[in-house]
């Protein structure tokens, strides 16, 4: 962190200071700093624009500054709405009120167990309680239907962490009434009543990393009404704009990791792949070993895993085959790359490799002076301050919230090896004569398919996610989604598309909407993985087709450019559309619905199926 009373260098320098920030002083410095650089130099750029309103039972003006800047260090730029004290009841639920007029994207719940309404007796029998715990829990979810139902938002509401005292001692461990056993009572009911459009904030878990006392301290509750100790507050605040992040699509989605002494101790090139401290046996073995567990359960949970290493390839390839009690194997990597270059330079190839943005990925290395070079030539990288305790890694990794979720669907969990089979494919081409022998070859199945409930998760998260192909690079919320599902004026459509080296899952989106005789696409996205597979044409075959059920005359296209999505520009030149007007903010194509056909493609298409539950998980 930089001095402190400094500015940090720059917008890099003040999102790397925010992510170490520990205490509420710091936070304040780095909230006047960034002031003065938004007035000096604007924001940097790309930023997504989002509504977050700020409610709760609470005092929220030590909460506002804060959120706002770890929004910024998100990627997204706020305009935020803050509530009254203890108002979030009225102001969620009044459907003319300046709440619902502000259309929020996402509104933020900062509640506490002082919002609690009834408490059970200390003897109450469990049936007692447990019916109390679904009043509370209703009276809590009932202000985010409203909200959602009168501006189609996402809510984050918070857990509760536990009451700091208890009249009853250890006993209250064995007594359902007790209110530290009704808490979290309440908060399991919350995870397993929260529609799919409330997310929570697991201030619970906070509260119990840091230790209450650290979390909330009732001298400021009585004082200001304050719901967290001021040194939590960057916890909080970097937390929601992780969840915030993620909804809107700003997460990462892969981990590059060094290989000596970050995966396991040593260096392999002088100890040998025998020699390397990995496993049962020692203290900072076992370590290593569980860091690497850690870094499994992310992969199973669909965040890729690449290697960027000085080592010679063949040896360190050796040290997972060779030694059993690696918990990582070769196959749990997308991009292996053990070379005796920068390791700027092996992070630019894995994201070539698997076709991700640098803003993608985070790269992982205990070595200070590698941090400081990434840094340096790849600002778009995120890199955690990993220290040498190789103890403390996973909790580094974890603190930074870099792979925050709102769903959690079947495509993420096959991502490795979605990845892979694309590589697959790769090479099926480079081995293949001609394109369409190439596309024949690929045996591709596609599934088309009106938005439906199974999908909506994959459906925004796609849309949050997707860059490259994306001709609008509109960005939608799962609740957004579900409004156009059900809106005749509306047509969607999803694809899903498998081959015979697997199946890719739900790829691409399209959602158009009707104005008088004209249908106009707002978006259309597809996913890099199939990319070049004319799984677009199949797609707007089915729109084709749906556009004469609906009557219309003509389909108006819209693109506009942004630096990444440069690969779109010409799909509707290649559809047959006609350019209209051109600006360097848009272009418009129309094409008239009657005689139009979609190009020539090589996929079995189905608009039958359905998609199965497993979308849901």
């Amino acid at each position: 962190m930089t001095a402190a009373g400094s500015p940090p260098p720059g917008w890099p320098g003040i999102f790397r200071d925010l992510e170490a920030c520990r205490d509420f002083a710091t936070l304040q410095r780095l909230c006047r700093a960034s002031a003065r650089l938004e007035k000096t130099s604007g924001l940097p750029s790309p930023f997504v624009p989002a509504r977050i309103a700020l409610v709760g039972g609470a005092t929220l003006d030590l909460v506002a500054g804060g959120l706002r800047l770890a929004l910024l260090a998100r990627g997204i730029r706020p305009e935020i709405h803050v509530g009254g004290y203890d108002q979030f009841v009225r102001e969620m639920t009044d459907a003319q009120g300046a709440l619902a007029a502000f259309r929020p994207n996402v509104v933020v719940v900062v509640n506490t167990p002082f919002n609690i309404g009834s408490w059970p007796a200390i003897d109450a029998p469990r049936e007692e309680v447990e019916a109390l715990v679904r009043s509370e829990c209703e009276s809590m979810l009932r202000p985010c239907r409203a909200i959602h139902e009168t501006t189609g938002c996402e809510v984050v509401l918070n857990t509760l962490h536990t009451i700091p005292q208890t009249s009853i001692g250890n006993l209250g461990a064995k007594l359902p009434g007790d209110r530290r056993n009704f808490v979290r009572r309440l908060n399991l009911a919350l995870g397993d009543a929260a529609p799919p459009f409330v997310h929570l904030n697991d201030v619970a878990a906070m509260a119990e990393e840091r230790g209450l006392a650290a979390f909330f301290d009732l001298r400021y509750w009585y004082h200001a009404k304050q719901p967290f100790a001021f040194d939590a507050v960057p916890d909080y605040v970097r937390n929601t704009a992780a969840i915030a992040g993620a909804l809107l699509g700003r997460t990462r989605k892969c981990v590059v990791v060094d290989l000596d002494d970050t995966l396991w101790g040593g260096i392999l090139g002088d100890e040998g792949v025998a020699g390397v401290d990995v496993g049962a046996g020692s203290p900072r073995g076992e370590a290593f070993s569980a860091f690497q567990h850690y870094l499994k359960r992310l992969r199973e949970r669909g965040i890729l895993l690449a290697v960027a290493s000085k080592n010679d390839d063949d040896l360190a390839r050796r040290a997972f085959t060779d030694r059993p009690e690696m918990v990582l194997r070769l196959d749990d990597f997308v991009a292996f790359e053990a070379r005796w270059t920068p390791k700027s330079d092996s992070i630019r190839a894995i994201a070539a490799q698997v076709g991700i943005g640098l803003d993608s990925l985070v790269f992982v290395d205990d070595n200070p002076a590698e941090r400081a070079l990434v840094r340096k030539e790849l600002p778009e990288v995120a890199v955690p301050e990993l220290g040498d305790e190789p103890a403390d890694f996973p909790a580094i990794l974890d603190a930074g919230r870099y792979f925050e979720t709102g769903s959690l669907t079947s495509e993420d969990r096959r991502r490795t090896e979605t990845y892979k089979s694309r590589q697959e494919a790769s090479d099926a081409r480079a081995a293949a004569t001609d394109m369409p022998s190439y596309l024949t070859s690929l045996e591709m199945n596609a599934v088309v398919r009106p938005f439906e409930e199974v999908s909506l998760p994959r459906i925004a998260q796609l849309t949050n996610k997707t860059n490259q192909f994306n001709l609008t690079t509109r960005r939608v919320t799962p609740s957004e989604v579900d409004a156009m599902a059900k809106d005749p004026a509306w047509i969607t459509r999803s694809l899903r598309l498998a081959d015979r080296m697997g199946d890719h899952g739900l790829v691409a989106v399209f959602f158009a909407r009707r104005e008088g005789r004209a249908l106009v696409v707002l978006g259309w996205l597809m996913s890099c993985r199939v990319i070049a597979r004319g799984a677009e044409y199949a797609l707007f075959e089915d729109v084709l087709a749906a556009a004469r059920g609906m009557g219309v005359d003509e389909i108006v296209g819209i693109y506009r450019p942004t630096d990444r999505n440069a690969m779109a520009k010409d799909l509707y030149r290649d559809l047959g559309f006609t350019l209209e007007s051109e600006t360097p903010e848009e272009t418009r194509w129309r094409l008239a619905v009657a005689g139009a056909r979609a190009p020539q493609h090589y996929i079995r298409v189905d608009t039958t199926s359905r998609p199965t539950t497993e979308d849901r998980k």
